[in-house]
């Protein structure tokens, strides 16, 4: 790009709409990033926030996901059965991440469904991993969850664990152990707002 003023529209189609990183533009644009800078304040274009820049980074095309807003009577009952058994089984230490593990299948279903359904996300950002006993078919393991969560076996991760005192007569299920995964910050962050909102209205009813 020659040297001189870089148009408001293309700063801001670059910024906002394709949501570029000040950087890219920079690079983009072959000027230096002082530069990019400059027009941003000469515009009184609103700087992302860095976590905001490392979220659009990482999701390009917007939100994997999209809540249903108006819901039917069995769509709210999902929606709280989700919310629930997450508080009560979901996995906490990782704030960007929604993680759920168990050996039932049958809530594993529950929550995949209304990750599908209510939040409504992109398929194949749902990953799930099965830890398995070593003496146990991983590939048998892998069909029984693509079957059960209606989910593509490219998607799951089996693998197994070697520990010396897991006794293969105490495994309460040859299939494993499985964890559904999906990293995303902002769905994350709307559960865990939603489940306090519920729990409000609930005890302060």
């Amino acid at each position: 790009m020659k040297k001189g003023p870089i148009p408001r529209t293309i700063l801001n189609r670059l910024y906002y709409r394709d949501k570029l990183s000040m950087k890219d533009i920079a690079d983009g644009l072959e000027v230096t990033f002082p530069t990019i800078e400059y027009w941003m304040k000469k515009y009184n274009f609103v700087r992302r926030s860095n976590s905001n820049s490392a979220y659009c980074k990482l999701n390009p095309n917007g939100d994997p996901f999209n809540v249903k807003k108006r819901l039917k009577r069995k769509e709210k009952d999902l929606l709280l059965t989700g919310l629930m058994l997450y508080w009560a089984e979901g996995g906490k230490s990782i704030r960007s991440s929604l993680q759920l593990a168990n050996l039932d299948h049958r809530m594993l279903q529950v929550f995949v469904k209304f990750l599908r359904e209510i939040c409504r996300v992109h398929e194949k950002r749902l990953k799930l991993y099965v830890r398995v006993h070593k003496k146990f078919n991983k590939e048998k393991s892998r069909e029984y969850w693509a079957k059960k969560l209606k989910m593509s076996p490219n998607r799951i991760l089996v693998y197994t664990h070697t520990d010396a005192r897991s006794k293969i007569h105490k495994q309460w299920s040859k299939y494993g152990i499985a964890t559904l995964q999906m990293h995303n910050s902002r769905l994350r962050n709307w559960i865990d707002n939603t489940i306090e909102e519920h729990l409000g209205r609930l005890l302060n009813s």
